[in-house]
């Protein structure tokens, strides 16, 4: 190691490696009686008073002596002397006075450096530390060069000392070790409160404590470090319900007895307040705990917290997943549906598909039959879903796609997310109800036998228990249009019934056509009966690409096929006999999750 004027006399070796007394050296040193527990000393040196007055176990086998020129010169003698008669090696080492800038920094390197030396097979050292004498400046510049040594796990302190000189009195060592415990305690709020992560804070807790009630508070702290990062947040709310009520009061008492820690009353306070936003107004407790959650304005603000702070810390992946679910509550919420609110198959799917449905229809907004469906404010709504959609999905990839996620366009849209999201998380008037025509819509398609119009009919008035259909898109050709308002008489049929004519045995692009002008009557459908049977091919084709057009739109969809089993002579003689339906979904198909 370089060293300012004569070369130092360190040279640790594998034997005197173990536990180190690093000491400052001043000078015009002078007897003074010392105080440590209660006991006594007489001695020129605090550093050698420190090693008398330290129990057998806890006292070093090493002495590193801090020290300028000056007091190399007329105390460094006097260490070697007093401690010449111990088992504990002595040496020193030459450091700058610190009266300029650059003296500070290599000051501070020089501690460094001497410490890191001593480092043996990885195991920090075991150190205590003595800033009784020396330069005022050598102890905050010491003290600093240990908190360094400390984070970067390079150092463990057992102790701190300081030798408050006295007169008229004996001078009692201080101990610094809370000290030196209390940056780590503020650094570990501030990372809860800046990242959510309580991970320091529960090693700081931790280490030095055995206490069951420290481990199981170090337990409870990771819960909502992990709950918060994974974007729980339920779980979050009851992990930071729990340490509130049951938990605070222990923790002080831990940082009191074991840790010593000055301001502990203060950092109880902040973490509380940071605990405070993320929990339940009540603990919930018990089996099924959960499902004793009510979903209310009051909660979806507590959520809305969450992501705030996830955006803010830069936890986008998080946010954007957790605002996702969150617009799904809040929509949930709108439709009163909040007795069944964590349930998929119920409350969620259902705000979900309605959500999937917008975003659907604001596609085609500048279409001329389904302009008028959607609402400016829904129209925002569509635009915030299909964003989150997209990035969510993104981002639950790690962004292995051909979508670049640091693209100015991507930037873009997570900044459009953000303005939409201001303005929904305050709760405003939005209406969630779709313009259209409403109630049942049957989609059947009509050929050469009309029976099977007739029979679709029927069908779907008896699965709605007698109530027919309010529309029936009938895609029809030109020969079999004539057919259709014979078979609404015989059915006895007096909803409305929307023609949508093609050529049977056309292509794709009446397929498209018939789509085009078919999905405007089934956009606002409270679900969709499709007969899959009858006319040509292209025909049905048509017929199934508004059952996939209705799913686009998250409209629920009921397919079924007719048999007639009568012989083809019978049928053309008879037309008007109910065919019996077969299901093709055994539910009604109504998934427009989109994700």
């Amino acid at each position: 190691m370089s060293v300012v004027g004569e070369q130092s006399d360190v040279s640790p070796t594998t034997e005197s490696r173990g536990h180190v007394l690093m000491t400052l050296l001043g000078t015009n040193p002078r007897p003074t009686c010392y105080v440590l527990d209660e006991h006594r000393v007489d001695a020129r040196l605090a550093p050698v008073a420190l090693f008398e007055l330290l129990p057998e176990n806890d006292r070093p086998n090493r002495v590193l002596a801090l020290c300028t020129l000056e007091a190399e010169r007329e105390t460094w003698p006097l260490l070697q002397e007093d401690l010449g008669g111990t088992a504990c090696s002595v040496e020193h080492v030459i450091v700058p006075s610190g009266h300029t800038q650059q003296d500070v920094n290599e000051y501070l390197v020089r501690v460094c450096d001497l410490v890191s030396d001593q480092v043996f097979r990885g195991e920090p050292v075991e150190l205590t530390v003595d800033i009784t004498h020396g330069f005022r400046h050598f102890s905050f510049l010491t003290y600093t060069a240990v908190l360094y040594l400390q984070a970067h796990g390079i150092a463990r302190v057992r102790g701190a000392y300081y030798g408050l000189l006295a007169e008229d009195r004996p001078s009692p060592f201080l101990d610094l070790r809370p000290l030196l415990a209390l940056p780590q305690w503020v650094y570990a709020l501030s990372v809860l409160r800046d990242t959510g992560s309580a991970m320091p804070m529960a090693e700081a807790l931790r280490v030095g404590s055995q206490h069951p009630s420290a481990q199981q508070i170090a337990k409870s702290l990771k819960d909502v470090s992990g709950a918060y990062l994974s974007g729980l947040p339920l779980e979050l709310g009851r992990y930071a319900s729990d340490i509130l009520d049951k938990q605070m009061k222990p923790l002080r008492k831990r940082l009191v007895d074991d840790h010593r820690l000055p301001l502990t009353d203060e950092l109880i306070d902040r973490l509380r307040d940071t605990l405070t936003i993320s929990a339940f107004p009540q603990p919930i407790v018990g089996q099924g705990w959960k499902a004793k959650i009510v979903l209310s304005k009051e909660e979806l603000e507590r959520q809305a917290k969450i992501v705030d702070h996830l955006f803010n810390s830069g936890n986008v992946a998080t946010a954007i997943g957790l605002m996702r679910e969150w617009t799904v509550s809040w929509t949930v919420w709108s439709l009163n549906e909040q007795t069944e609110w964590l349930d998929f198959r119920t409350a969620r799917r259902k705000a979900e598909n309605l959500l999937q449905a917008i975003r659907a229809i604001r596609k085609f907004h500048e279409s001329p039959e389904l302009k008028a469906v959607l609402n400016p404010d829904q129209n925002k709504l569509g635009e915030l879903w299909h964003n989150l959609i997209t990035l969510r999905n993104a981002y639950a990839h790690h962004g292995i796609s051909r979508q670049d996620m640091l693209d100015p366009k991507e930037k873009k849209r997570r900044h459009r997310i953000e303005e939409v999201w201001s303005e929904l998380r305050s709760f405003p008037d939005w209406s969630l109800t779709l313009e259209g025509s409403g109630g049942r819509v049957l989609v059947s398609p009509i050929g050469l036998r009309s029976g099977v119009l007739f029979s679709a009919l029927e069908v779907c008035r008896e699965a709605g228990n007698g109530a027919e259909p309010s529309v029936c898109v009938v895609i029809c050709s030109q020969d079999t249009e004539t057919s259709i308002e014979d078979v609404a008489t015989e059915a006895g049929y007096t909803g409305r019934i929307e023609r949508l004519r093609i050529d049977p045995h056309g292509s794709r692009s009446d397929i498209a056509e018939a789509v085009k002008i078919g999905r405007k009557h089934i956009v606002g459908a409270d679900d969709v009966f499709v007969n899959v049977t009858g006319g040509t091919t292209v025909m049905g084709l048509a017929v199934e690409a508004l059952a996939v057009e209705a799913r686009r739109f998250a409209r629920p969809v009921c397919r079924f096929g007719l048999i007639d089993r009568r012989p083809p002579a019978q049928q053309d003689a008879d037309p008007y006999q109910v065919g019996e339906p077969f299901w093709l979904d055994s539910e009604k198909d109504d998934d427009g999750c989109g994700d």
